[in-house]
């Protein structure tokens, strides 16, 4: 026997700059718990903006940390896949860290998802509390509209 529930999670192909598909990432992008996860992740990345780290090794262990920190924050493994065993570091083409890139490419996506969440959730609400809207149906004795 199986029990079947909808976490809403969704899977996301992963490519890169030509189109191709370099794997798949797996989360809840409406999680509401995600808004306190990512206010951790952008205080750890406004701290390494402040304090640059100034050796090879100090550098690695900021790249450990930002990707288990995005990793906690999606609430599942997503690092290795988004960004393919390169640093979060890594610069591409244009100057950008990869990191930029992967930020630029998900935020919308959660902003959306946690936006149409909402507005399915309030038309949901609506549809259940709309026959109580004006009426004393369900109040107690002497209480008003």
């Amino acid at each position: 026997m199986a029990l079947k529930i909808d976490l809403g999670l969704r899977t996301f192909d992963i490519c890169d700059a030509d189109g191709n598909v370099t794997g798949q990432i797996r989360f809840n992008p409406a999680d509401m718990g995600f808004v306190s996860r990512w206010q951790a992740f952008q205080t750890c990345a406004q701290q390494l903006a402040a304090t640059p780290p100034a050796t090879p090794e100090e550098l690695a262990e900021k790249d450990r940390e930002m990707k288990d920190l995005l990793d906690k924050t999606f609430a599942s493994s997503v690092s290795h896949v988004l960004f393919q065993g390169l640093s979060c570091f890594a610069l591409c083409a244009d100057g950008r860290f990869v990191l930029e890139n992967v930020l630029e490419a998900v935020v919308p996506e959660i902003k959306n998802a946690i936006m149409d969440a909402q507005a399915a959730s309030e038309k949901r609400i609506s549809q259940r509390t709309a026959a109580y809207e004006g009426s004393a149906t369900g109040l107690a004795p002497g209480q008003g509209v």
